[in-house]
């Protein structure tokens, strides 16, 4: 993150959290896209894995806002499990949850390209973002996507 826009990320107090999810949206298109076997999912079933913080001080104790983010490389696909035992057991009861399971699909062809690429992305979208919210002139966000 350019020095300066820390300064909105440490007197916004939406602004990490708005940056953060944009990046792991970015992250998720990333992985959907090199995950054979996603094309025949729903999309509404298809999940990141991903264990994120923000982080707002330095080694000094100083305001340094930045992020650690531990990304799984591949999307879960959730599934229903049918099972009708639960209802035969105790027909009094209301409707249960139905359990769900996961598969896994690992995403192939992760190499430096789509790395970059999705430096690229995120910093458009946060720049954008930046620019919505009124902390950055859309001049200025282009030099810095620049």
């Amino acid at each position: 993150m350019p020095k300066r826009l820390r300064y909105y990320l440490q007197r916004d107090k939406g602004a990490p959290n708005g940056a953060l999810r944009i990046y792991l949206r970015v992250v998720q298109q990333s992985l959907l896209a090199h995950c054979p076997g996603v094309a025949r999912a729903d999309p509404a079933s298809l999940h990141l894995g991903a264990v994120a913080c923000i982080h707002r001080f330095g080694s000094s104790l100083n305001t340094h806002v930045h992020f650690y983010v531990c990304v799984v490389d591949g999307v879960f696909e959730a599934q229903s499990v049918n099972t009708d035992t639960s209802a035969q057991a105790n027909p009094q009861s209301g409707p249960e949850p139905a359990p769900q399971s996961a598969i896994f699909h690992a995403a192939t062809g992760l190499d430096e390209a789509a790395f970059r690429q999705v430096q690229a992305n995120a910093r458009k979208r946060i720049l954008r973002a930046f620019v919505a919210r009124g902390h950055l002139d859309a001049h200025d966000a282009k030099d810095l996507a620049a």
